[in-house]
């Protein structure tokens, strides 16, 4: 066979192996937090601004959003693509649906469940209005694991959420209808050289506390 087509063909499968290669979701282990009962999702339709601070997304898992130890967390609105006044709520403050992104609401929390929600004002003039907390409905977000932003720097997880219409199933089940990155920073624990230091000192502070007595 000719050298040159040999070639050709070879680049050919090359490229078509190339484009074969799946995309790996990453751990749902991030930076201090986990998603509990994760169940890997695939998605398509991604859009709206959201995609322009992300890129597009296809990829991330159901569950629910815990902390591994105490922290600090951060929200960040990251964009939207839906007709519907949605509201995110964390720690008694909301970040809404709007034309500008970047947005961040931050609280220390515990270890375990972190509590937020959604809240979706469909209907006649968004009159009605349904909350969706954090792993308490399946289908309505979904986490992607790992996200880096141009403008917003990297998050642990970006929160997808799927607005679902009342009086219907899922909509369009996309997770681009209100869209937040999460960074989580642990509380920093003194290590055990540290504390014995500080046990040091102590011990020659009363030292010199009695010597004065």
């Amino acid at each position: 066979m000719n050298r040159h087509l040999l070639t050709a063909l070879s680049l050919c499968c090359a490229a078509a192996s190339a484009q074969a290669t799946p995309v790996v979701l990453g751990s749902a282990t991030q930076g201090g937090l986990t998603i509990g009962g994760a169940t890997a999702v695939s998605f398509g339709g991604y859009d709206g601004s959201a995609s322009v601070s992300t890129g597009v997304l296809s990829q991330g898992y159901s569950g629910t959003l815990n902390a591994l130890t105490a922290g600090t967390i951060s929200f960040t609105y990251l964009g939207h693509e839906s007709a519907y006044a949605n509201v995110f709520n964390f720690n008694g403050q909301h970040l809404y649906q709007g034309l500008f992104t970047g947005g961040t609401l931050s609280a220390n929390i515990a270890a375990g469940t972190v509590n937020f929600s959604f809240t979706n004002h469909g209907g006649f003039l968004g009159l009605q209005a349904t909350t969706y907390a954090n792993g308490s409905s399946v289908g309505a977000m979904a986490f992607m694991p790992a996200v880096n932003t141009a403008k917003y720097g990297n998050f642990d997880f970006v929160v997808g959420f799927n607005d679902k219409r009342p009086g219907s199933s899922l909509g369009d089940v996309d997770f681009d209808d209100f869209v937040v990155g999460v960074k989580f920073s642990p509380t920093a624990v003194p290590e055990a050289s540290t504390w014995a230091l500080m046990a040091l000192g102590l011990a020659a502070v009363a030292a010199v506390s009695r010597r004065r007595a």
